[in-house]
């Protein structure tokens, strides 16, 4: 049976055809990054909270890792020191794999839109907008300079699939937009797992999906299954689990959209 546990921020343990997978590792204890430049919370140290458990036990038993984008806050120095080399880490492109190798990890596998299988599962690249490409862009390049790594625009999601499971689609780090309305109408997921919490900085607009993209999601896939991830943890969110919680009360969205705790497994 598919099981989704959040741990913290975009670090999830999707348990899925009896495979435990591992996303976006962001290992820091709380308030050990400087305040995010150039947002609306420029005096905030993040993560926001600690990890709801001990790493050790965060990786223990993990089969595979997906990196969907080498972004400190999906990736950061503490998860480079806690996995195994050897671990297996599925990435978007070359340029991430490169970055994981300078990190001494051995068994990297870009992942394609074509699809790679992990045993019987078969999981599908699926592409992100990280935000208006524009408008992001420039905030990309000056906090890159800040926290001294790249900090590149790309981005991906994955599709999960095999014949024991329903498919499921991992979202990743994108707005609302046809690469999320493709991927739903190509693979039908009955689940998707989505960052929501309105990432923004001074003058970026959304860079991951808030309140109008969630409705716009349901509205464009009224069945779907929604799993609020990315929340309550970046110094330059604009929307938590709180507000987010309200706004699902309000527009009588509770069947369809489920926000799990720090630790919660769903």
């Amino acid at each position: 049976m598919m099981k989704i546990q959040q741990i913290r921020n975009a670090t999830l343990i999707i348990t899925y055809a009896n495979k435990r997978f591992l996303i976006d590792p962001m290992f820091a204890p709380k308030d050990f990054y400087p305040p995010i430049p150039k947002c609306f919370n420029p005096n905030t140290k993040w993560p926001l909270v600690d990890l709801p458990f001990a790493i050790s036990k965060i990786i223990d038993n993990i089969d595979a890792v997906i990196l969907t984008h080498y972004h400190i806050d999906h990736f950061d120095e503490f998860a480079v020191q806690a996995l195994p080399k050897s671990l297996k880490i599925y990435v978007q492109d070359d340029i991430d794999k490169q970055l994981l190798i300078n990190h001494d990890f051995t068994n990297i596998e870009v992942l394609t839109k074509e699809g790679n299988s992990f045993d019987d599962i078969k999981l599908y690249k699926v592409d992100c907008q990280h935000g208006i490409k524009a408008l992001t862009v420039p905030y990309f390049e000056f906090t890159s300079n800040y926290f001294n790594m790249s900090v590149r625009y790309e981005a991906m999601g994955v599709i999960f699939q095999h014949k024991d499971e329903e498919t499921l689609y991992l979202a990743g780090d994108t707005i609302f937009c046809d690469f999320v309305k493709n991927a739903i109408a190509q693979y039908a997921p009955a689940k998707i797992i989505i960052n929501c919490a309105d990432a923004q900085f001074e003058h970026s607009g959304s860079i991951i999906m808030g309140t109008d993209d969630i409705l716009k999601l349901h509205q464009y896939a009224p069945n779907l299954k929604i799993i609020a991830s990315h929340l309550d943890t970046v110094g330059h969110a604009t929307l938590n689990r709180q507000q987010l919680s309200e706004f699902i009360t309000q527009h009588k969205l509770t069947d369809y959209i489920f926000v799990p705790k720090d630790g919660e497994i769903i």
